[in-house]
């Protein structure tokens, strides 16, 4: 079965361990192996093929208040952890920080733009605080999908409406819908990093590219050798500039390809 355990996560496969009369919407503790969390199940046409946790019950009305109080709880160790972090000097943004329904781990959720030796810091915590700590790091993307908000389209955030794995996005995409002259800061999310969305019309972007001419190649137009200097690549025209440097925009079929 598919669990939600946390708002920055993707749905995980867990093992519903015999337990019968689960549906999509139920409250689950859901046991890993650094601590037992709070999920909820959820609709997904995925397969796992292994488990990365154990349902050990649905949630009760204990469980659940335990939950909530853990929230106040959770705020003085968001607290304590911040306050390690700067001891140490580390550049590392902490997310957020989630107590386990057992309240014997903490899962400390951070972002980083490089690679951080904390070891040392998991031990003086864990000592402090007398948990086990963990630490995650997340993404960007992850962490926009945790908070919520709303892109340029005016529509929630991609990475939290749908619930999915995207693609890898990279600038590729964008040059295969000629926008990237566009510049990064036009085509980044509110994460920072470009737009789930170029990825949505890509492979169709890219289908049509094979049959245009390449920007700055030769394309006879009425027996006329001209150069190509624009792509309208949905309306299937291209622009042109003739020996005078007399700019067009013609269709696609009314040029012949001589040279990529």
């Amino acid at each position: 079965m598919l669990v939600r355990l946390f708002a920055w996560g993707n749905p995980e496969s867990a093992d519903p361990n015999g337990l019968d009369g689960l549906s999509v919407g139920d409250k689950v503790v859901v046991k890993k192996e650094w601590g037992n969390f709070l999920g909820e199940l959820v609709d997904d046409k995925r397969q796992f093929k292994e488990s990365t946790g154990e349902i050990i019950r649905k949630a009760s009305a204990q469980d659940l208040e335990i939950a909530l109080k853990n929230k106040d709880i959770e705020k003085q160790l968001k607290i304590a952890v911040k306050k390690k972090v700067r001891e140490k000097g580390f550049t590392m943004k902490i997310a957020e920080v989630k107590l386990s329904i057992d309240g014997r781990a903490i899962l400390v959720v951070f972002t980083a733009d490089s690679r951080i030796d904390f070891r040392e810091m998991v031990r003086e915590l864990s000592a402090e605080l007398g948990k086990t700590i963990r630490f995650h790091q997340i993404g960007s993307r992850d962490e926009a999908k945790k908070i919520g908000g709303f892109g340029i389209c005016g529509r929630e955030l991609c990475c939290l409406r749908f619930n999915k794995n995207f693609k890898s996005i990279n600038t590729d995409m964008a040059r295969s819908q000629a926008i990237a002259h566009r510049g990064s800061e036009r085509l980044s999310g509110v994460c920072g990093r470009l737009m789930c969305c170029l990825s949505y019309e890509a492979e169709q972007y890219e289908d049509a590219l094979k049959q245009m001419p390449a920007r700055g190649s030769k394309v006879i137009l009425n027996k006329e050798e001209v150069e190509v200097v624009d792509l309208f690549i949905l309306d299937k025209k291209v622009k042109i500039v003739d020996k005078d440097r007399k700019y067009r925009t013609v269709n696609l079929e009314d040029i012949k390809i001589i040279e990529q």
